[in-house]
């Protein structure tokens, strides 16, 4: 799916992935600490089916996938993705924000962008689920007002690395 309009805030653009963006988010997915609280695997236990999945990205009929540019100088920072659900009332999200630009408030305007394009698409509810080991990350969501709404767990991918997380939600 595209949202096919780029989101701009100050320091950012957010727009639709494409095919030539792949190698950069993958030196975040992929990444052992970049990618740490991410469902992904790292390098080494990527297999076909995953390959296959990225392969499609651009043209997934599932969800957006979107990456993040400074809008200075167009450089990659970051990836973030939605899936609405199928009644297209709520919405799940994730996010992904490249190490080297972390603590430079990257993730807050990505996250204000979402949510106000979110908001206009007329979804109700916007979740994210969230390691509870990822200070950064549940420190932006409660930022940003959403709550706990359960206490779960996920895998990553092909690995036996699991982690406790938050269910969290915002109404909108």
């Amino acid at each position: 799916m595209k949202i096919h309009n780029v989101l701009s805030g100050n320091q950012l653009i957010i727009r639709d992935y494409k095919k030539m963006d792949l190698n950069f988010l993958l030196s975040m997915w992929l990444d052992e600490e970049n990618g740490k609280y991410m469902s992904d695997p790292t390098r080494e236990y990527v297999d076909a089916a995953y390959q296959k999945a990225l392969d499609t990205l651009e043209e997934n009929s599932n969800g957006y996938y979107l990456v993040l540019e400074t809008a200075s100088s167009k450089i990659l920072v970051g990836s973030c993705c939605i899936f609405p659900d199928k009644q297209q009332k709520s919405c799940d999200i994730g996010y992904c924000i490249h190490k080297n630009y972390w603590q430079k408030g990257y993730g807050s305007e990505m996250l204000s962008l979402l949510l106000d394009w979110i908001r206009k698409q007329g979804w109700e509810t916007v979740t994210a689920e969230v390691a509870v080991d990822n200070i950064a990350s549940n420190a932006l969501l409660k930022k940003f007002h959403f709550k706990v709404i359960k206490d779960t767990s996920f895998k990553k991918y092909n690995m036996d690395v699991s982690y406790e997380s938050y269910l969290y939600m915002k109404k909108l």
